[in-house]
């Protein structure tokens, strides 16, 4: 080959190799070029937020806290992931996401698997009235109906608030069918509007929904309400989760972060119109369905981050609230099969909980969260008003507690120190159902005599009572106690002696019932 044939490839090739460079090249200088003649310039880093379409979550999607966010030199990259919590939770422990909302139950169920990558560092909400589980009323009329009874279709979605409520009341009512995963019982749906439908078409019998679906089903002829989330306390809750490592290398960032989520909520809720507003355009939902959605919703502002982590001032005893929910999730989920036994580092609550930027927040007082009746927050001690007898009678029954067994001295309406210790459990299920009126009732068993069995029965249901309001404080309006006897007994076992029977009629039953029919 010619010489100048040499240089002119060569040439050549330089060229191509120079154009291929300033073709890859070009879009960063653009970029940079974009960057350094306009305010972005200023800007100190991105946040990346995993989160989904939750009424709850709004404060953090919102424009205000995104412009917030760049008045503190911060962008917000906001990432929908349509509530898939197991990708979320491995996207936190990859670190392709700083920041992600879940349910406390959500992240236990999915993050476990993950080693918890992150650390709560903030309450977002609860949800009051935003979760309910509605029925045609023909065909179940009370939680109660749901016991011993398998000839039901529930619809409900899976992995989400609505299976966790069914796992609750499962445990807490002892509703063992809804612990069968595999059960007939179940049409996982996908969503709430799908819920709502197929109960609407009668291929379910009760639906789990959220808002606004739950108005709408309401508003039915036929279709009851057997719970609602407005008359739970401390069971769906939503946190704010950071990545462990981003939290240690970018704590100033997390600190301004949550300022400003304060600062977002304190502006909306002092200025409801614009709230509403802002929700209507982003979801381009109907007035009517908005308010539905806020009333569903009890956002916890910064006083109350500070009560649920206990690092209230002035208070010379603080109950970690958050620390409560974790544990009592725990045992919901270990109850329902979730898992074998506690799931946490060295099952400590306090390994998935910072508590640090909630503190300093608090203390330095940014953002003006706002007042919080204090006292008004202890479930056990909400006001009732006086019932007569026959009042008593006439309440609604919501559904019966699992049934413990409270032992008493033999033959006395005595408490032994174990009869103790399981009221102690019930009023732990009691605390996550505040709005329901408490009736005690004793059996008895069908031996000796029927008016001493009876007297016997009301004398230990007394007993009960007196125990929960004495223990704790409970208003002595709330709780009503009667004796049965051996009036109402349970259904023999297949090959259960005649001892053994006789002895599980002795029992004492806590209903739960309501006069808001």
């Amino acid at each position: 080959m010619k010489p100048h044939t040499i240089v002119l490839i060569i040439i050549i090739l330089v060229s191509i190799a120079g154009i291929t460079v300033f073709k890859l090249l070009s879009p960063g200088l653009a970029e940079s070029r974009v960057q350094q003649t306009s305010d972005a310039k200023d800007m100190k880093g991105t946040v990346r937020i995993a989160l989904d379409s939750w009424i709850g979550y709004y404060f953090l999607r919102s424009p205000v806290f995104k412009r917030l966010m760049r008045e503190s030199k911060y962008n917000v990259e906001i990432i929908d992931d349509n509530a898939n919590y197991a990708e979320r939770m491995k996207r936190l422990r990859t670190g392709e996401i700083d920041i992600a909302v879940a349910t406390v139950d959500s992240y236990l169920i999915n993050a476990a698997a993950e080693g918890f990558p992150a650390t709560i560092i903030a309450l977002i909400d609860e949800s009051k009235g935003g979760d309910a589980i509605v029925a045609w009323e023909a065909k179940i009329n009370t939680l109660e109906k749901l016991k011993g009874n398998t000839d039901y279709k529930i619809a409900f979605t899976p992995d989400s608030p609505s299976e966790y409520l069914l796992k609750s009341i499962g445990v807490h009512f002892n509703i063992s069918t809804l612990l069968d995963k595999s059960g007939t019982w179940r049409i996982e749906t996908n969503g709430a509007e799908d819920a709502y439908n197929k109960l609407m078409a009668k291929q379910a019998d009760v639906a789990v929904i959220w808002e606004p679906h739950v108005t709408d089903a309401l508003s039915k002829e036929g279709i009851i309400k057997l719970l609602g989330s407005e008359d739970t306390e401390k069971l769906i809750v939503d946190i704010l989760l950071v990545n462990r490592m981003y939290a240690e290398n970018n704590s100033e960032i997390v600190a301004v972060l949550l300022a400003n989520y304060f600062k977002t909520m304190l502006i909306y809720t002092d200025d409801t119109a614009k709230l509403k507003a802002d929700i209507i355009k982003e979801t381009k939902s109907s007035s009517e369905n908005v308010e539905a959605m806020l009333k569903g919703v009890d956002w916890i502002n910064l006083v109350g981050n500070a009560k649920w982590y206990g690092v209230l001032e002035g208070s010379t005893y603080q109950e970690e609230e958050l620390v409560q929910t974790i544990e009592s999730t725990v045992e919901i989920l270990i109850e329902n099969g979730d898992f074998t036994d506690n799931p946490l580092p060295k099952s400590n609550a306090a390994t998935i909980i910072n508590s640090q930027f909630i503190k300093q927040l608090y203390t330095a007082d940014i953002a003006g969260a706002g007042d919080l009746d204090i006292q008004s927050t202890n479930s056990l001690q909400k006001e009732f008003t006086p019932l007569s007898d026959q009042e008593w009678r006439q309440l609604k029954q919501i559904g019966t507690l699992k049934v413990r067994p409270i032992t008493f001295m033999s033959g006395t309406a005595d408490l032994s120190t174990q009869g103790e210790l399981q009221i102690d459990i019930i009023v732990e299920n009691l605390k996550h159902y505040p709005n329901f009126r408490i009736l005690v009732k004793g059996h008895s068993g069908l031996r000796g005599d029927t008016k001493q069995n009876l007297l016997l029965s009301e004398q230990r249901a007394e007993t009960v009572a007196n125990y929960i309001i004495t223990r704790y404080n409970v208003n002595k309006n709330r709780i009503h106690a009667i004796g049965v006897g051996g009036e109402e007994p349970l259904q023999r076992k297949n090959d259960e002696s005649s001892r053994a029977y006789n002895d599980r009629l002795k029992r004492v039953e806590i209903l739960l019932v309501t006069d808001d029919f």
